[in-house]
């Protein structure tokens, strides 16, 4: 798998069309892909083609042919690009400080009170801290 700093951001389709890939936790076809993304809107196989292969160009995927169909491989997993993502967030938006990011959802009630209880609890769990 590729390191944080070497995993390149992905537009908005190119991100669809991973998250259906890392939901499966298996290798698709290229066939597969499409009847998953399907289940939301209309897709076209050559503009999907196409993606899939700048998803291969851009090292989030491999691919292997057997007989008439296409499978993918997942070379960057969900995980790392969240981090990658949730990092430039956090930077970006509220000058990487977490306090601000969830002093800013629960003032516009993005979340709760319950989502706070929470987050204190993974806190205490992480920290080593009584629950």
């Amino acid at each position: 798998m590729k390191k944080l700093e070497e995993i390149p951001r992905l537009p908005d389709t190119e991100l669809e069309i991973m998250k259906v890939i890392w939901n499966e936790e298996k290798t698709l076809s290229t066939s597969e892909i499409k009847e998953k993304l399907e289940e939301r809107r209309s897709w076209n196989i050559s503009a999907l083609q196409t993606l899939l292969n700048r998803l291969i160009d851009r090292g989030f995927l491999d691919s292997y042919k057997e007989g008439k169909n296409r499978f993918y491989i997942v070379k960057v997993d969900e995980n790392s690009y969240l981090a990658l993502e949730n990092r430039l967030f956090l930077n970006k938006v509220n000058n990487n400080s977490l306090t601000k990011l969830v002093a800013s959802l629960y003032d516009s009630r993005a979340i709760s009170e319950d989502d706070l209880d929470e987050l204190a609890a993974y806190i205490r769990q992480k920290t080593g801290g009584e629950d």
